[in-house]
């Protein structure tokens, strides 16, 4: 059981350059977080494609959490990564995404559920204090953009989620944002 209630049991999902049963990636540990630009891309072309097949709906979604105080920007979201890593169901796939972001693929999510799936992601990110050095215990703040995968190809969909993540960090504190076509 995840975060996300009952684990989809549909046949195949792709996960990064593979395609596995979904009931044989029964996750023992946390999710990777992958680096590899060339594997995102991947990742993310072959959900777009089960997206246009009307297999599945696909949420992608950046998070940025705010520089933490006594830690570095790699390390701040090195830490939230970790807290995902340890909270996603198993074919969902986390990657580093520049030097301040994180980006997470989440298939099998509907439209009408992204938003309430980014706020318990929201939840995990922030819901427990990070240790600090010197016995500090501090609460980190992050923003959360999300759009839904369509017919677009992978990098709008980047772009759409990045304009949902700085529309939720115009309003400050620890923010869920969906993109919208409004935004521009």
């Amino acid at each position: 059981m995840s975060i996300f209630g009952k684990v989809a049991t549909r046949d195949k999902v792709a996960t990064g350059t593979q395609v596995v049963r979904i009931e044989d990636r029964d996750r023992k540990g946390p999710l990777p977080v992958v680096r590899d630009l060339v594997v995102m891309v991947a990742r993310l072309s072959s959900e777009r494609e089960r997206v246009i097949a009307g297999q599945n709906g696909c949420c992608i979604v950046l998070c940025t959490p705010d520089q933490i105080p006594g830690f570095t920007m790699e390390q701040s979201v090195q830490t939230i990564a970790e807290r995902f890593a340890g909270s996603l169901r198993g074919y969902d796939s986390i990657f580093r995404y520049g030097r301040n972001k994180i980006l997470i693929c989440l298939p099998f999510v509907a439209p009408r559920e992204a938003e309430s799936v980014m706020g318990r992601l929201r939840e995990i990110a922030i819901g427990v204090p990070i240790h600090m050095p010197g016995q500090r215990f501090v609460t980190a703040r992050v923003s959360l953009g999300g759009a839904m995968m369509s017919t677009i190809d992978v990098q709008d969909t980047i772009n759409r989620a990045d304009r949902a993540l700085e529309q939720g960090r115009m309003v400050g504190g620890s923010t869920v944002c969906m993109w919208t076509p409004d935004m521009f």
